[in-house]
């Protein structure tokens, strides 16, 4: 494991008028968040202490019955060397307050005391650690890797701590720097003022560095929040395709039937229209418009008419009064037929000579008339 230092300041001073020991209540010695440490080489890295790894019960009970220090010392104070450290102790009350591990105190050398009242009022914990290489962000700050399994071995008194001015002998300590050697490093400090509002205190020359970070994970926080809408937008549009579906391929459907229906169609008037069909179907056109033409005169055209249409010119040529539009073609096949049977001489009582259709209108209106009413006594069965 490697030893670390963090720092906080030293509220809610009191003096055992007896012993003259300087008595601190509920101070704050360490916090969750994102710091700066530096390496013995002069490089910078981001470690995270998070809320599951610093407040967890392991953490807090270490923080009980630890010596408190001057600075702190190059190795951890043990029972062979309390004599040359230890300055004080916590209590045994070490307790979580929102995002801080909390603990009281008791400062016991007049020297350090002494400083204390002179203004030497923030703290920094000793501790020692397991470093996991996991990245992340935590609160909009990335970090580079995340302590775990913290072990605090001592409480020092310090200037300048790391978690800031919140954590004071009113301790995170900047003014530390990771031990693998076993030395410590004094350096300038500066307070950077984060973009969630929190500050950081690191050696004056990684300011531009922490900053730069700091406005990376702005970007990279923004970037991921645009992201997030993109595939909000992409699946509420795959949600409105995926509902009309069944709609399309019912429409698609009801397509590709027309389209058969079209094609068998097609299919069966190329086969009613083949060399032998077709000449049998010009001559019944032919024939049709033989029988037709004494009834609607010379001069009509039949030029795109049904077999239908041109049945019912000729039947409106005596009788314009019956609506077909609701007439089968069985309808209109009787009536014709009725109306030829009934266009020969013998069968318009009255009428010696053949009727010939001409285009007099006098001649044409006697013929109608009498036709008309023969007509129709035959399709209503002779009771008229």
């Amino acid at each position: 494991m490697l030893t670390r230092y963090d720092t906080a300041p030293i509220n809610s001073l009191s003096v055992d008028s007896q012993t003259g020991f300087l008595h601190a209540k509920n101070v704050p010695i360490a916090r969750v968040g994102v710091f700066p440490y530096m390496k013995a080489d002069g490089s910078l890295t981001m470690e995270a202490k998070l809320p599951d790894e610093l407040l967890n019960d392991s953490t807090v009970e270490s923080a009980n019955s630890k010596p408190v220090t001057d600075d702190h010392p190059n190795e951890a104070v043990t029972t062979n060397n309390t004599k040359k450290y230890m300055k004080g102790f916590t209590a045994d009350n070490a307790h979580v307050d929102g995002d801080k591990l909390k603990v009281d105190m008791t400062i016991t050398d007049s020297d350090l005391i002494s400083e204390i009242q002179k203004g030497k009022q923030e703290l920094s914990i000793g501790f020692q650690t397991d470093i996991a290489p996991v990245k992340g962000t935590y609160k909009g700050m990335a970090y580079d890797s995340v302590q775990r399994n913290i072990q605090i071995n001592h409480v020092a008194v310090v200037r300048r701590g790391r978690a800031g001015h919140s954590v004071r002998l009113t301790g995170d300590s900047a003014e530390m720097v990771i031990d693998e050697e076993g030395e410590k490093q004094e350096m300038d400090y500066k307070v950077v003022h984060l973009s969630d509002g929190s500050d950081i205190t690191v050696a004056s020359n990684d300011v531009s560095k922490v900053t730069k970070l700091d406005a990376d994970a702005g970007d990279k926080a923004k970037q991921i929040a645009d992201l997030k809408k993109k595939i909000a937008d992409a699946q509420a549009q795959l949600k409105k395709l995926q509902g009309t579906a069944d709609e399309n391929q019912a429409n698609a459907d009801k397509a590709q039937a027309k389209a058969d229906s079209a094609e068998k169609e097609l299919s069966d008037y190329k086969k009613k229209f083949n060399a032998d069909a077709l000449d049998d179907a010009v001559a019944k056109r032919m024939d049709l418009i033989n029988e037709v033409k004494p009834f609607v005169g010379d001069s009509f055209d039949f030029k795109g008419k049904s077999e239908r249409d041109m049945k019912i010119e000729a039947i409106k040529s005596v009788n314009d009064s019956i609506d077909f539009e609701n007439k089968s073609d069985d309808y209109v096949d009787a009536y014709f037929d009725s109306l030829e049977d009934n266009h020969k001489p013998s069968s318009v009582v009255g009428f010696q000579d053949s009727v010939t259709k001409t285009d007099s209108a006098e001649k044409e209106t006697f013929d109608r008339y009498h036709m008309a009413d023969m007509i129709e006594k035959q399709m209503n069965g002779g009771n008229n």
